[in-house]
């Protein structure tokens, strides 16, 4: 099973929203940049697990490099 509607949109809301507002890039540049750096298969094939995991290594990636921490699932 693919990701649900709740991962897709807490990805885009709350990773790829706070990461551009951080960065400057546009949401496309901000994602494409994200799927090259974590995955290599498309992102919307990912499996709910996979996706999880996705999220976490940017969350993570996203604090040491830049010092943003970006919410949990749970958070937003």
């Amino acid at each position: 099973m693919t990701r649900t509607k709740q991962q897709n949109k807490y990805y885009w809301k709350c990773i790829v929203k706070s990461l551009c507002d951080h960065t400057g890039y546009h949401k496309y540049e901000m994602h494409e940049q994200l799927k090259t750096m974590f995955i290599s298969d498309r992102s919307n094939e990912l499996t709910i697990t996979d996706f999880t995991q996705y999220c976490d290594e940017i969350r993570i990636w996203a604090q040491q490099e830049l010092d943003v921490i970006l919410p949990q699932p749970n958070e937003y």
